[in-house]
């Protein structure tokens, strides 16, 4: 009995937990894996007439990958995961919607600040 009390809360719990998405202001083709950014355009690219800023829903229906030529139908949409509970997200100072990497970021760039600072003590003397 105890242990389906347990796993009725766990399941409970896992039904609460949501991945928010969060746009990155990419589009990647399918086809040939090359990336439209927002902030770049196509304008790089030989012949590419999508000044930067334009975003990809304003592209024309006939604007096709610079690459492989495939159709706007092709890409798909970049997008980061936040993982953790719905409820949490707002909290803190922001950093519960952070992405994963900027989680990392923050913890080993905080331990290697760390280490400097403690290295610098043995410089002092």
């Amino acid at each position: 009995r105890a242990i389906r009390a347990k796993q009725k809360r766990a399941d409970e719990l896992r039904a609460q937990e949501v991945f928010m998405k969060k746009s990155t202001g990419k589009h990647k083709c399918t086809n040939c894996d090359w990336e439209f950014d927002v902030e770049k355009g196509d304008s790089n690219m030989i012949g590419g007439m999508i000044k930067p800023g334009t975003p990809f829903a304003e592209l024309p229906s006939n604007w096709r990958c610079p690459v492989c030529r495939a159709s706007k139908d092709a890409f798909e949409e970049v997008v980061e995961e936040i993982p953790g509970f719905e409820v949490n997200q707002g909290y803190g100072f922001g950093t519960n919607s952070w992405t994963s990497e900027q989680k990392n970021l923050a913890i080993f760039g905080g331990l290697a600040a760390f280490f400097l600072l403690f290295l610098s003590g043995y410089a002092m003397s």
